[in-house]
């Protein structure tokens, strides 16, 4: 009985230890264990025009330098220009013929930095072109040495950047009528590809720099490869050259944007390939870099269908809102006929165009998976599709907004969530990490609000009933 009495003491003293640590475990679960049901927003698109920056119809204006002005004549000048121009975008010409073979003076300077001072006022957008003919007359307006420009750009510069914040792309070289790089002294791709240098010297990183033709591109560049998302928007003259097509549109070559002959593996980097190599060049080449210009001459080029699937193959994000006038009247005069739940069959052609010139996006699945013990936090599966034309080329701040439908009271997360990655015509997913435990018991709407660092504006999406929210829903999400 005795030996018997030990045995049955560890048998006790097991099932209390035992007992003990089931009730530390069951308590240790009991304290972590949160349940979570999310419920995923509507992803129904609008057919609403989003008011987004860097993208869209734009307005042109022009103006003289001269020592006969005041800076202030300019100030008002470009005032009644912004006030005028419904667009975020506009394109400003300034015309240097005065100084074509002279220094730059301070007054011009001046007036510069007062028009783009009132431009940053007023939230613009600025595409800048710098040229010294707009008659027709490059050949003989132009300065008489290349050196001469280069001293020009060097002058400019010290404004310009200034504005970096404000002046998103700087069109051309300075040559040819019109600032549009044809009929110059100064088309050698030798010449183009100094003067581009100069640029990339002397104009911040943050503009971009833009050419006519994507050989002029490839032939400065010295490659036939286009930019790849590795080297995207680091800084170098790769990541920064865009294009600009003023002809766009026009004609099989989109008068003299493109050539007859194809292009092969052993062809030079400056020569012109047919139509359909140069739409596949900039299709790979502005998912990185701006393109845009302005539509020109009526032809079947740009009939609708065909107008569509060449902006959107080019990843146009910006077009002449004046010209051409007949092209214009003709998409305002036809409809878009899309499929049977396409949000925009039955619209006008140049509604469905204006809708998409640049990045448009729009919600469409969230998920978010969460282990009830284990895990310390959720994580929030977001996909957001782009139905524009292009990416957005400016980086934005992307927060994800968390309201207490119990006490009103919101919370910011931030994300890292980089918009330039969301390609036009595609989607792209995100995970993010969301600190549930942190949160009290109670439901939540998740939201995303996304903003521009230069106009302070609240990015849209095109979700049904927010198209002009600061914030967009993704879901509703409930700890219990």
């Amino acid at each position: 009985m005795k030996k018997k009495l030990p045995i049955i003491l560890h048998s006790l003293f097991f099932i209390f230890c035992f007992t003990l640590a089931a009730l530390i475990l069951h308590h240790l679960i009991s304290s972590r264990y949160l349940k979570i049901e999310y419920t995923p927003s509507s992803s129904e698109e609008s057919s609403q025009d989003l008011d987004n920056p860097y993208r869209g119809f734009y307005q042109m204006g022009g103006y003289i330098l001269s020592d006969k002005e005041k800076p202030k004549t300019a100030a008002n000048w470009c005032k009644k220009n912004c006030t005028s121009n419904p667009y975020p975008l506009m394109l400003l010409e300034i015309n240097l013929k005065n100084y074509s073979d002279s220094d730059i003076s301070t007054n011009a300077l001046t007036q510069l930095d007062k028009m783009l001072t009132v431009c940053t006022q007023a939230k613009k957008q600025v595409i800048l072109r710098f040229l010294y003919d707009w008659d027709g007359k490059a050949l003989s307006a132009e300065p008489s040495s290349l050196p001469q420009i280069k001293k020009h750009i060097s002058r400019l510069s010290t404004v310009v950047n200034k504005h970096s914040d404000c002046v998103y792309i700087l069109q051309g070289t300075f040559t040819g009528n019109n600032g549009e790089m044809n009929n110059s002294n100064y088309g050698d791709l030798n010449q183009i590809r100094q003067i581009i240098e100069e640029l990339d010297n002397d104009i911040s990183r943050e503009i971009y720099l833009a050419v006519r033709t994507p050989a002029q591109l490839r032939g400065i560049l010295r490659t036939s490869t286009p930019l790849s998302s590795s080297e995207a928007y680091s800084g170098t003259l790769a990541s920064r050259l865009s294009l600009f097509n003023d002809g766009m549109l026009g004609s099989v070559y989109d008068l003299g944007t493109y050539g007859s002959t194809p292009l092969k593996s052993s062809s030079k980097p400056e020569e012109q390939g047919t139509r359909s190599d140069e739409l596949l060049f900039q299709y790979k080449l502005c998912q990185y870099v701006p393109n845009g210009g302005e539509v020109t001459v009526d032809n079947e080029y740009n009939d609708l269908d065909n107008a569509i699937s060449d902006l959107s193959q080019m990843h146009v994000s910006y077009l002449n809102s004046e010209h051409d006038e007949a092209v214009l009247n003709k998409w305002k005069n036809s409809t878009y006929t899309g499929s049977d739940t396409d949000v925009f069959s039955g619209c006008s052609g140049y509604d469905y165009i204006s809708a998409h010139l640049g990045y448009r996006y729009v919600v469409q699945q969230s998920s978010i998976d969460f282990h009830s013990v284990l895990d310390d936090t959720a994580t929030l599966y977001l996909t957001i599709a782009n139905t524009g034309f292009s990416s957005a080329y400016t980086k934005y701040t992307t927060d994800m907004i968390l309201t207490s439908k119990d006490t009103g009271k919101s919370k910011k997360v931030e994300t890292a969530i980089d918009n330039r990655s969301i390609a036009g015509n595609d989607f792209s997913e995100f995970k993010l990490s969301l600190d549930v435990r942190s949160l009290k018991k109670g439901t939540y709407t998740v939201s995303l609000r996304m903003k521009d660092p230069y106009t302070k504006n609240y990015i849209h999406f095109a979700n049904k009933g927010y198209e002009k929210s600061k914030t967009v829903p993704v879901g509703t999400l409930t700890l219990q």
